[in-house]
């Protein structure tokens, strides 16, 4: 074999490895990337001075997982998965809850999630409506996920001849949650 030849088919032997080892990297790292929240985290979060247990499931491909239980009592989960997605249902103590996913940010170790939520009953001549705007926040750091929550609501209550509340109420949350499974 010529030697000028041989170093092409050499040359082109390594960019051929250079390619597959690029294509394995690119592999991992999306398996990596698709999997980097998956399982159940667990953690303190912290709100106005006071501490609160939480419990965060995300599914294998990276979704926060939505649980309720309805007025028939059984209990079902829905992942958050993409804008515009609407759960509706009714729960336990009548009425009907209502929550559409507005947002989803997803960056490598980072995910933002906001939800509006509605909840509206009524019964004996009265109303009651309640509305929420949820952020959810996470990112990924050395010591464990890193969660963040922002909520707003307002509220409402009348019956036919009036309606108080209306009120926003604001709230954060945040803490640090340790991956459990």
């Amino acid at each position: 074999m010529p030697k000028a030849i041989h170093g092409k088919v050499r040359m082109g032997l390594k960019s051929v490895l250079l390619l597959i080892s690029l294509l394995s990297f690119q592999a991992w790292l999306g398996a990596a990337c698709a999997g980097e929240f998956s399982g159940t985290w667990r953690g303190l979060l912290q709100a106005e001075g006071e501490g609160a247990e939480a419990e965060v499931l995300f599914s294998r491909d990276d979704h926060p997982v939505y649980t309720y239980t309805n007025n028939r009592n059984v209990t079902r989960q829905v992942e958050l998965a993409s804008p515009g997605q609407v759960i509706e249902f009714v729960p336990p103590g009548g009425g009907v809850q209502r929550i559409i996913v507005e947002h989803v940010d997803r960056q490598p170790g980072k995910l933002l999630i906001s939800l509006k939520g509605s909840f509206e009953k009524s019964g004996g001549g009265y109303l009651d409506q309640q509305q929420e705007v949820v952020v959810f926040e996470y990112e990924l750091v050395p010591e464990g996920l890193k969660m963040r929550i922002r909520r707003r609501t307002v509220s409402h209550f009348g019956d036919k001849d009036m309606i108080v509340g209306g009120q926003p109420q604001e709230a954060v949350a945040e803490g640090l949650l340790q991956r459990a499974q």
